[in-house]
């Protein structure tokens, strides 16, 4: 897989998943406050994984630059 590839499979799944919570959201089947604290939950996730691959570190912090900014507004 290129850089590319990679590049645009993580723009699918973020992309992906963005749809569905705001599918979920606009159903009702999700809060506001559920959306965030699922958002909260993968922020904790990243945070634990990240030491297992200290070689990736530079995207875990991307990662959770993203999601705290998201967090942020």
């Amino acid at each position: 897989m290129t850089a590319i590839d990679a590049a645009a499979s993580n723009l699918v799944a973020s992309a992906t998943i963005a749809a569905l919570m705001r599918s979920l959201v606009l159903k009702g089947a999700l809060s506001g406050r559920e959306v965030r604290e699922i958002y909260e939950t993968a922020l904790l996730l990243l945070e634990q994984q990240q030491g297992s691959v200290p070689e990736h570190a530079d995207a875990f912090i991307a990662a959770r630059a993203v999601i705290e900014e998201g967090l942020a507004r």
